[in-house]
């Protein structure tokens, strides 16, 4: 144990101090223990610090508790990461408004070099085109070294987890709860499950109940340690919105699913989309395209022992360019019926060229 270390969870259980304002009386102090046995007159030399809450700083019971929280974790293999370690995650601390002290259980290496890091969030009534999204996205994504974080909720965040356990990779659960609270009851299996190859992620400490600001608050470390966050699904007013503006602030893209306008589900996705503070994203590959994955498809393997015919190379090149289509569009860009294209379409995807999904939507395999 560092010898700071109760004194640093000390000062994030003290009451009226935020994160920023802790890191700013440490840094003053060049120590949290100098700063914890400081007096209140030499506390007040900090911008922002008032007499009342000079006064209540220090206060023991804290301490006790801090020391106790240290034993709890010990026993139920919990990890804490102050701001000042080694393996608190890199990307993390360049958000001006970084948790002090995150709680984290699992085998996990948050700063390996070249993973990429995709946040998912979305509604909780998640509708069958968000859910559809969701697994192509994830699925064709699996063979790249992505993590994929959200926060364990209903909907498009337990989608986007289970989505990512059953592809084999690996994701971070950011809690609003402590461990010992998860939250809905409902996901304590598949969080059992990311334990295997991920990790638990929250700024609560055990003795600390649920509270509604939590949720919100656990959205910025969602951001925050994310490269790229995608909106799903989200209605006007979301928490989701509040994690795209977190990483707005961050200097992190965002990534927005659009939708019908009439659909209450997509209204907030197509604000951000309107109003510039997300892309647009409608598969998996503008996300390829960001982050200049070396794509090697199964395509270019089949190309030296299979051969097309004129209207299957068509075709071919058409989803090569195009990414994942409607047959309609299909139809309507190629100049070929629908009924013209299914024998075709039917053709390649037995040569194992290109694939059918969900809503008549074809992609190359």
């Amino acid at each position: 144990m560092q010898p700071n270390l109760p004194y640093i969870l000390a000062i994030s259980f003290q009451r009226g101090i935020g994160d920023a304002m802790a890191r700013k009386i440490i840094q003053f102090f060049d120590s949290a223990e100098i700063a914890w046995n400081s007096k209140p007159t030499d506390l007040m030399k900090i911008s922002g610090i008032g007499k009342q809450l000079s006064q209540d700083f220090g206060d023991e019971k804290w301490l006790e508790l801090a020391y106790e929280e240290i034993e709890y974790c010990t026993e139920n293999k919990i990890d804490i990461l102050t701001f000042y370690d080694e393996d608190y995650p890199n990307v993390l601390k360049e958000c001006i408004d970084a948790p002090l002290v995150i709680y984290t259980k699992g085998n996990i290496d948050f700063n390996k070099i070249g993973k990429k890091n995709v946040s998912i969030v979305g509604t909780r009534k998640m509708s069958n085109y968000g859910r559809n999204f969701i697994i192509e996205l994830i699925e064709n994504i699996a063979e790249f070294d992505v993590n994929i974080i959200s926060g364990l909720a209903y909907g498009c965040d337990i989608e986007a987890h289970s989505q990512a356990l059953s592809n084999k990779l690996s994701t971070w659960a950011v809690m609003g709860t402590n461990f010992d609270r998860i939250y809905p009851a409902a996901h304590k299996k598949v969080a059992a499950e990311i334990l295997e190859k991920g990790c638990w992620i929250t700024e609560q400490p055990s003795f600390r109940n649920p509270i509604p600001e939590a949720f919100l608050q656990r959205n910025r470390i969602i951001a925050g340690l994310s490269d790229v966050t995608i909106v799903v699904e989200s209605a006007f007013k979301g928490g989701s919105l509040v994690t795209a503006k977190f990483a707005n602030e961050y200097n992190r893209e965002v990534f927005a699913l659009p939708g019908k306008t009439t659909d209450a589900l997509s209204l907030g996705c197509n604000y951000l989309i309107k109003t510039q503070q997300a892309f647009l994203i409608d598969n998996s590959k503008d996300i390829v395209e960001y982050f200049n994955f070396d794509i090697k498809k199964n395509t270019q393997q089949l190309d030296l022992f299979l051969t097309f015919s004129d209207e299957e190379q068509l075709i071919l090149n058409y989803l090569k360019m195009n990414g994942k289509q409607h047959i309609d569009k299909m139809s309507f860009e190629l100049n070929l019926k629908s009924y013209e294209l299914m024998p075709t379409l039917l053709e390649l995807e037995l040569k194992q060229a290109i694939k059918t999904l969900p809503g008549k939507f074809y992609d190359i395999i």
